[in-house]
């Protein structure tokens, strides 16, 4: 990338790049907006650049992923057509935000390295940029998702989706401090993606995406499965205003809000390490960012 940052920026002390969780280094980022926007901006052209179908590859995933197990599992689940196939593809459509977030994170700061020697930036802008590339194709399906609830099922969901704001704001710092948190990672031990990928694949077939929890109710010794994935709780912040009309329900929301705010401590305090050890001059860890 040809990016620069802006030179009329004020260069900080590398000593301020230590506050990580304080407001001046929120206020800094949000300085720097032009600078991560041109480099979501760049992304994305380099990503679609010469192909044919363009943005609507991000639909080509949940969307044939969501015909497959409708022509397979769906014909399992004591569920309508009508009522899964939106369920699947809204699952399925935040569940690709989630994991495109962590493993594409666990790449931000190698690929932010040059920016990152040339000035001390702050180095959360660049999970933040990993975040908002991937939240791009997470609202193109999203709005797939609920023109396709709204055919299927029709327009009963319009007074809860003002409740999908607050969702989606909480979904997206889940995100970020996911890249950020697999970012940390992998700059101190390089197998992290691989170990990731396997966690997710695990993780993926223990959530209720293209199956419903109507399932874990057969099986009693086994709803507490449910309970205690987070992860159904996120996607039932978006599944219950978008699929069913109502508010999430209070539990969803405790697990969601208590999930999102210990990853994102984590990847907060792992900031804050890191930004010293490269405040600090030369070190192994400057070598491998």
């Amino acid at each position: 990338s040809g990016l620069r940052l802006d030179a009329r920026l004020p260069r900080p002390p590398r000593m301020e790049a230590t506050t990580a969780p304080s407001l001046a280094y929120f206020q800094r980022i949000w300085k720097l907006r032009w600078f991560w926007y041109s480099l979501v901006e760049n992304d994305l052209q380099t990503r679609y650049r010469h192909s044919l179908l363009g943005i609507g590859w991000s639909l080509a995933r949940p969307l044939g992923l969501t015909i497959i197990f409708c022509l397979t599992i769906g014909r399992l689940v004591p569920t309508p057509l009508e009522n899964y196939a939106p369920y699947v593809l809204i699952g399925l459509t935040i569940w690709q935000f989630i994991t495109e977030s962590a493993t594409l994170g666990c790449r931000s700061f190698a690929t932010g390295a040059g920016y990152i020697r040339q000035q001390a930036v702050p180095l959360g802008l660049f999970p933040l940029r990993t975040a908002l590339g991937a939240a791009f194709h997470m609202m193109v399906a999203l709005l797939l998702g609920i023109g396709t609830t709204w055919y299927f099922q029709g327009f009963g969901n319009l007074a809860a989706l003002p409740a999908l704001l607050p969702s989606l704001v909480l979904l997206f710092v889940l995100s970020w401090s996911l890249a950020t948190v697999c970012g940390l990672l992998h700059t101190h031990f390089p197998d992290t993606g691989f170990i990731l990928e396997l966690l997710l694949q695990f993780t993926f077939y223990l959530t209720p995406i293209m199956y419903t929890p109507e399932v874990f109710q057969r099986f009693q010794r086994l709803t507490w499965l449910l309970d205690c994935n987070p992860i159904w709780s996120v996607l039932e912040m978006v599944r219950q205003p978008v699929l069913h009309g109502h508010w999430p329900p209070l539990f969803n929301v405790a697990v969601s809000v208590l999930f999102v705010s210990a990853i994102t401590t984590v990847a907060l305090i792992g900031l804050r390490k890191l930004e010293r050890t490269l405040g600090g001059g030369s070190s192994p860890m400057k070598d491998r960012v």
